[in-house]
């Protein structure tokens, strides 16, 4: 379910491309599905479905509809079936998920922890990428995986996420996640600074990293996770 749903203007919206894709339908019937419903509609309710142009993979300009949270929600009543209802309930955590980064971003205590929190992934990604040369001076051959093994292996750990990381995944974290996230990354640039100051195995000084981080989550409550990654 990743992207279905973006903030566009200041809100949380999807696309009748979108819905067709993930409900399984033909782009031409869910619009046909809206019109019929717009059709109903009073003026101030036809305004959820905007009309806007996308550009398909031979570069031509088709017509698909711009939908906000109560679009959706009226649109996808005409939508029945165990998959569609647990789709619909997707849906609906992607909304939930947008716009709560959206207040997120307008809260300024929040702009302030997340501009920290930045600040310590920059750090944190100087200290993987002296790593990543470090292990492949060593001779591994997969080195540059550690910027996305890591981070995956954070995220795990802090109970923030499953599998898949949404995105932008720091958006969608509050400010207590933001500084738990942030001190963890703290954490793992000292580990990684300490064990190729030690000289040790980058296998090694990985493990130094998992353990140092786990040990520092199970200190932790337990997060909400953000989003079940794919089974």
């Amino acid at each position: 379910m990743h992207q279905v749903v973006t903030i566009q203007h200041r809100q949380a919206v999807t696309t009748s491309l979108k819905i067709a894709e993930i409900f399984g339908k033909r782009h031409k019937n869910v619009l046909q599905a809206i019109e019929r419903l717009s059709a109903d509609l009073p003026e101030r309710d036809r305004l959820n479905f905007q009309p806007v142009e996308y550009q398909d993979s031979k570069g031509e300009y088709r017509a698909m509809y711009q939908l906000n949270r109560k679009a959706f929600t009226l649109i996808a009543m005409g939508f029945t079936g165990k998959k569609a209802l647990y789709f619909k309930s997707a849906y609906i955590d992607a909304f939930d998920s947008m716009e709560k980064a959206l207040l997120n971003q307008l809260n300024l205590s929040w702009q302030e922890q997340r501009a920290e929190s930045k600040a310590a992934r920059r750090i944190e990604t100087d200290s993987i990428a002296r790593f990543v040369e470090y292990a492949a001076g060593q001779g591994s051959t997969q080195a540059r995986m550690y910027f996305v093994n890591i981070s995956k292996m954070t995220h795990k750990a802090l109970f923030m996420v499953k599998q898949a990381s949404p995105q932008p995944f720091r958006d969608m974290l509050d400010g207590m996640q933001l500084a738990f996230l942030t001190t963890a990354e703290y954490l793992i640039q000292q580990a990684l600074d300490d064990g190729m100051t030690a000289a040790l195995h980058y296998r090694d000084i990985y493990t130094l990293v998992r353990q140092r981080v786990e040990v520092y989550a199970a200190q932790l409550p337990q997060q909400r996770l953000l989003m079940a990654g794919n089974n």
